[in-house]
């Protein structure tokens, strides 16, 4: 190896070394300030959107959803909550333990992006420092007990084996996607269309590969069979979740939103959802635009994220729509990178943009916090926190 070829590994370790240092100072910079905003235990913000439900589930284990008074808990997916119960026998509480593992996956997340970033971008290492904040739900749910971070990181992996053309490695990350969100499921769409438009077929090793993906749900769906005698009860209870019809005519969700007000959040926070799925959409128009060589991969992932979430129905479809569309975030900022100005000068002075995810996030959990109280009642996160420790 040339000294030259040794300074660009060197090089590159040590920019991953960097990432994976600001990913973990990120997020728990976020939870030291969202436990500050909401004059929290800092351990108590893993119990906040869906945590209290995956760290019941953790509970649950290894009778999975079983030996429980509440009735929903099959509605989620039991990848995330088994890693959290892995991890609580190191930690000795549930909480920590969920904030760790999405911490951890946020940081796989981001070397894996860094990765992916090789293969589409001349600045790798400036791609993967903007998804270390951007979007800023995605430092959000790296932050608190989401189980974004580990699907998300998920489809990095597979869209990473899938141009390195590695079709098992591909077909465990898709699997993986899975079992762990049950939008999951589309990773292994994703990975379809782009071995079909790089390759123009799918041979039998990719077909075999991709089978991992349904061949997981089969087996989780049939588990529910068994135990509750119903192989389609994660289904039902999601379409109740949702408050109304899984899909919608396209846009039909969104734009409602957009225009009506909802049951929580006031302007300011419809604004930004708002924003959200527009800049999305705004991406992908660019990008289509443009159609620079190489990029057929990162418009696949963008376009196939966008057709289905702006698909939805249901009260949900606006409201969590910058979560859902996280899945999308990888392709969206690998697609905006090639945009942002050349030189060393603009990134200095763009440094202070670093507290857009920060006040947008802090924001995010304010108004949503009260969601939560009206929902669950004043009582429930005390006596949650007492519970799942």
């Amino acid at each position: 190896m040339s000294a030259k070829s040794g300074d660009v590994r060197l090089s590159a370790r040590a920019q991953a070394a960097a990432l994976a240092v600001a990913t973990v100072a990120a997020r728990i910079g976020f939870i030291a300030a969202g436990a500050s905003a909401l004059d929290l235990d800092w351990r108590d913000l893993a119990l906040r959107y869906d945590g209290h439900v995956y760290l019941r589930i953790a509970k649950t284990l290894p009778a999975l959803y079983v030996a429980q008074k509440y009735k929903y808990l099959p509605g989620w997916f039991p990848l995330y909550p088994a890693l959290i119960r892995a991890a609580g026998a190191l930690t000795g509480d549930l909480r920590v333990a969920a904030l760790l593992v999405s911490i951890a996956a946020s940081v796989a997340s981001v070397l894996l992006f860094f990765r992916l970033a090789g293969h589409f971008s001349k600045r790798p290492g400036l791609a993967a420092a903007l998804f270390v904040f951007f979007p800023p739900m995605w430092l959000v749910t790296g932050s608190l007990a989401f189980v974004e971070p580990l699907m998300i990181g998920a489809a990095i992996a597979a869209v990473c084996a899938a141009m390195e053309d590695r079709p098992w490695a591909a077909g465990v990350a898709a699997a993986v996607a899975a079992l762990t969100q049950k939008s999951g499921f589309l990773v292994a769409v994703i990975l379809a269309l782009i071995v079909w438009s790089r390759r123009g077929r799918l041979d039998r090793r990719w077909l075999a590969a991709l089978s991992l993906a349904p061949a997981a749900l089969a087996a989780l769906q049939i588990y529910l069979w068994l135990a509750f005698g119903d192989p389609l009860l994660n289904v039902r209870i999601q379409r109740e979740i949702f408050g109304g019809a899984l899909f919608s005519l396209p846009f039909s969700a969104f734009l409602r939103g957009v225009l009506v007000p909802g049951a929580f959040g006031g302007p300011v926070r419809r604004a930004a959802i708002s924003v959200s799925g527009f800049l999305y959409l705004a991406i992908a128009v660019v990008a289509w635009r443009r159609r620079n060589a190489g990029q057929e991969p990162l418009l696949i992932w963008l376009g196939v994220t966008l057709a289905f979430f702006f698909s939805l129905g249901g009260y949900w479809a606006f409201h969590s729509l910058p979560r859902f569309l996280l899945l999308a975030a990888p392709a969206a900022v690998l697609l905006v990178e090639p945009l942002l100005p050349k030189g060393e000068r603009w990134l200095i002075a763009a440094a202070a943009l670093i507290l857009v995810p920060y006040l947008a996030g802090l924001l995010e959990i304010v108004e949503f916090e009260y969601f939560l109280q009206k929902v669950w009642g004043p009582g429930y996160f005390a006596a949650a926190s007492r519970e799942l420790r």
